[in-house]
């Protein structure tokens, strides 16, 4: 902050010690003494709307559009300018552009045809606040250069400063950080010689927007706090919300997420006090986004339908129809009466509103809370039913792998047990020729030999222990076979098994030690016995059945 610049923030400060708002109390203090339904009575209730503004725009709202009937009947046309802008620019503020636009455009009109260039500059800087806030910043910049041109062409030195200040928020958005700069020294200058309070917490807030942007968080924070201390002691209840926001942004850009939510939920008071919606939406969804980094879903979620509430809300409707039919009925003294009961009408159709608001807000964070409760009972469903599959999965590729082991065990059980007959055979084969050829004690010994390899050729325990491991494989294939055929013998429980594994009828006849012909026989056999169809074979009938 410039040595300058404290200075006058300083002396401000001082100066607001003993501040009230006179202004107001005396406006008030002379319209309840006022007699008759005149000029001077739309000028003062212009007045009020105007200073009430920043304070609450609603009730500037309700001065303006009480104004506005007032000079309809009395064809003021100065004084039905001037609350057209009163009403406009009450609605800025609480974020209702529409209307804001509407009202402004009609002030902006008869201004014109009064040839009030003052007039016409204010409204065409109002209309620029609008599109600022709607981020149209080639139009707002295009209404704000109108207005300058007419203010330092009327020397209204005043209305030109605030100007500079306007133009300078929208240039830092923009990023023209240096012109800026340039033209919030030259509002300083003029607001800072006038004691122009409202002027200098706006000048002292774009100086710390301005070094948010070049990150001069310190600087930042010393001008927005300065800010804050004008808009608080003024009760700029408008410019009080925006200091808080800006702050909460400061404490967001360190880091310091406890200290952004505090500024952020203070700023949230004085935001509902003046019913502005546009603050209202700005706070809630930074609110949401810090709940979000705290990873409170529940909080997040609650915020997200506040910001949704707001950016979709319009100014009660009853109360404009309400407001409306007041421009009418100002016509007489009797209607003046009933003026006052549409007022307090207004007032409890705002209570109801309120509490209306407040019972949906109940039944919201009901059905969220619910929603959270199923999404959370969901969430662990499916992951215990992702782990039991999982675990499935994992057991049936264990048991996967082990039929694996098994089938192979299997075939090279079946194997050896081939190889050893054949082997067996091999030697009969040779013994049988050395028989014919060696001397009777060479011939007694190869006869015992022939003996033993024939008992050894005996496979009732190899078939045990074949018929063990294809059990194991093939579980309950042997019961279901006999369940069909008891009278099954031995050798039919094992060509049925052979077949099963898919061997030849070579291979099953070197396995059972018989030959080929006899295995077709038994074959043949088999079938007469399961007494099977004549289409269907004995592989088929074997492969059907499920193990």
């Amino acid at each position: 902050m410039s040595i300058k610049t404290s200075c006058i923030c300083s002396l401000l400060i001082l100066s607001l010690s003993s501040w009230a708002n006179p202004k107001i109390d005396s406006l008030k203090n002379e319209l309840y003494n006022h007699i008759g339904e005149d000029k001077r009575k739309v000028e003062l209730l212009n007045n009020l709307g105007y200073e009430y503004w920043i304070i609450n725009p609603v009730q500037s709202i309700i001065y303006g559009q009480q104004a506005k009937a007032l000079a309809e009947i009395l064809q003021d046309a100065p004084g039905l300018a001037f609350s057209n802008r009163v009403i406009g620019v009450a609605h800025w503020a609480r974020g209702s552009y529409d209307k804001g636009l509407e009202y402004l455009l009609d002030g902006l009109s008869q201004y014109r045809e009064l040839n009030n260039s003052l007039g016409e500059g204010n409204c065409l800087m109002n209309i620029g606040l609008i599109y600022a806030d709607r981020s149209d910043n080639d139009l707002a910049l295009e209404y704000y250069q109108q207005a300058l041109e007419l203010f330092e062409k009327s020397n209204a030195q005043n209305r030109s400063a605030t100007t500079y200040v306007k133009i300078a928020a929208v240039l830092i958005k923009q990023g023209k950080l240096a012109q800026a700069s340039d033209f919030l020294r030259k509002a300083e200058l003029i607001h800072g010689a006038e004691d122009f309070f409202y002027g200098m917490s706006e000048v002292l807030n774009r100086y710390g927007l301005l070094k948010i942007e070049t990150k001069e968080y310190d600087s930042a924070n010393i001008y927005l706090k300065h800010a804050l201390e004008l808009s608080i002691r003024i009760e700029d209840k408008d410019g009080i919300t925006k200091n808080y926001i800006d702050l909460a942004r400061v404490a967001l850009l360190g880091d310091d997420t406890k200290l952004a939510e505090e500024l952020l939920i203070k700023g949230l008071t004085t935001a509902r006090e003046i019913h502005s919606h546009k603050w209202l939406k700005e706070i809630y969804n930074s609110l949401l986004g810090i709940s979000r980094k705290k990873g409170n879903l529940e909080q997040a979620i609650f915020y997200y339908d506040q910001y949704v509430l707001e950016k979709d809300s319009i100014f009660n409707e009853q109360t404009l129809k309400n407001i409306s039919r007041l421009e009418t009925e100002l016509a007489t003294t009797e209607q003046k009466r009933q003026l006052v009961a549409k007022e307090n009408e207004i007032i409890v159709l705002e209570q109801k509103s309120a509490i209306l608001h407040i019972r949906i807000l109940i039944l919201v964070l009901v059905i969220i809370t619910i929603v959270a409760s199923a999404i959370i009972i969901t969430k662990n469903q499916r992951q215990k039913a992702r782990r039991k599959e999982q675990k499935a999965l994992k057991e049936a590729e264990e048991v996967k792998k082990e039929l694996e082991f098994k089938k192979k065990e299997l075939v090279s059980y079946t194997i050896n047990f081939v190889q050893k007959n054949q082997l067996f055979e091999e030697l009969m084969t040779t013994v049988s020729a050395i028989k014919k050829i060696s001397s009777d004690e060479i011939r007694k010994e190869i006869i015992n030999m022939d003996r033993t390899i024939k008992r050894h050729l005996q496979v009732d325990k190899d078939w045990e222990d074949f018929k063990l491991r294809f059990g194991n494989l093939h579980t309950g294939f042997f019961d279901k076979i006999l369940a069909q055929e008891p009278t099954l013998t031995g050798n039919d429980l094992k060509l049925c098994a052979l077949v099963k594994m898919s061997f030849s009828i070579k291979e099953i006849s070197e396995m059972m030690g018989i030959s080929t012909e006899s295995v077709k026989t038994a074959r043949y056999r088999l079938k007469k016995k399961l007494n099977l169809p004549g289409e269907m074979s004995v592989n088929d009938f074997l492969n059907s059945i499920t193990t």
